[in-house]
């Protein structure tokens, strides 16, 4: 028995089909990494304003999504293509809030009215636990007490909550969100669809895949990359800065790299 089949992706093998995909995909992951040291730069030189609500949310954001990146290429450093996905498409989401933000701060209600309502449905839920021993600490924490304080709160207010879709027409993220969102919204929910990446298709049997892969990889990391472009665009807009040269660059290289993955492919 290989390491791989005793401890799958915990193993040493699997540290070894790290170093064969990075090698396989060198340039791709050194492109990656060039883009990412970008957005740190970014990060480390954001000036806070702990009193403008509108820019630290969208500088929170921003930094949630470059560690959201980081996430993702640590992942398909070593083949774990669903969980990639599963990654991805949180990007997609924070992205999406992040740009349409910027573009149009006055959605900041909409934004902090999501906020109210995932509070007062958490608070919602807690009340129906079954088991004693949450029941118990329920009680011990006033749970009740605060969903009905949540309550009169809200009681005169109309929640605008935007569905992740309301958020990318509102971002002009609309193709990704048609794109990317709709397919990797297939792998966070497990559906039938997204149960192919487990599969491994041969002429003369098929198999259950366990372990590295890099089908889709290519597709995951542009996906990445052209969130984060999106999100270090529209965080550096609104700290007063225009980083769109440097920007055009990686969408430039962007292009080079579909001749290779995706148009001989054809």
């Amino acid at each position: 028995m290989s390491q791989i089949e005793k401890e799958g992706f915990l193993s040493t093998e699997s540290e070894d089909g790290k170093i064969h995909l990075i090698g396989k995909h060198q340039e791709l992951f050194d492109y990656a990494r060039e883009l990412n040291q970008l957005c740190m730069e970014i990060l480390v030189n954001l000036k806070i304003d702990w009193e403008d609500e509108h820019k630290l949310i969208i500088q929170t954001l921003f930094l949630r999504l470059v560690e959201g990146f980081q996430g993702i290429f640590l992942m398909l450093e070593r083949g774990m293509m669903p969980e990639s996905k599963i990654l991805t498409r949180s990007m997609l989401e924070v992205t999406f809030t992040l740009v349409a933000l910027q573009k149009k701060p006055d959605l900041m209600s909409s934004y902090l009215d999501q906020h109210h309502d995932s509070h007062r449905r958490s608070l919602k839920s807690a009340l129906k636990f079954e088991n004693p021993n949450l029941r118990k600490a329920v009680k011990e924490h006033g749970i009740e007490k605060l969903f009905i304080e949540k309550k009169k709160e809200l009681k005169d207010k109309e929640l605008k909550v935007l569905s992740p879709k309301e958020w990318a027409d509102a971002a002009e993220l609309e193709d990704f969100y048609n794109v990317y969102y709709v397919i990797y919204s297939s792998s966070i929910h497990s559906n039938l669809s997204a149960l192919d990446d487990h599969v491994d298709k041969k002429e003369d049997e098929i198999n259950l895949s366990l372990g590295p892969s890099d089908i889709d990889l290519y597709d995951v990391i542009k996906c990445g990359v052209f969130l984060l472009i999106n999100g270090a665009n529209s965080t550096e807009l609104v700290n007063g800065n225009d980083i769109s040269n440097k920007l055009d660059g990686f969408v430039e290289k962007i292009r080079e790299f579909d001749q290779r993955y995706i148009e001989s492919a054809c």
